[in-house]
């Protein structure tokens, strides 16, 4: 178990974090390209706000930057819940990731470590 920001246990093998950046989301077949920005983040998946609404099962790539400025990464996720956001007038979706390259989760999991440690601090 872990703890998030707000001091609450999360049931989740990896932390999960606040974040606001960019991801463009790639539908694969008609090559769909949504452009959202990420909401939460952890080693094992995301949340993306978007225009569009998504199916929860919909396989799609995602690819963005850390907002460190670290490395373009382009990873394989399937989206596991989709809804409306009335408060955003937007699409969430949950996203696990299905296809990530160790380096990448790795660079993720730091990244969290390091929001973890700047909100104690």
């Amino acid at each position: 178990m872990t703890i998030d920001q707000s001091g609450s246990p999360q049931q989740r093998r990896f932390f999960r974090a606040t974040v606001d950046f960019p991801v463009t989301v790639i539908v694969p077949g008609g090559e769909l390209v949504m452009y959202g920005s990420a909401v939460d983040l952890s080693g094992g998946g995301l949340r993306v706000i978007t225009k569009n609404d998504l199916s929860a099962g919909q396989n799609v790539t995602l690819r963005f930057t850390l907002p460190d400025g670290g490395r373009e990464m382009m990873v394989r996720g399937r989206v596991v819940l989709s809804f409306f956001d009335a408060g955003k007038q937007q699409f969430a979706h949950g996203v696990a990731f299905t296809q990530i390259a160790a380096a990448d989760q790795n660079a993720l999991v730091e990244y969290i470590h390091e929001l973890q440690q700047r909100a104690r601090a």
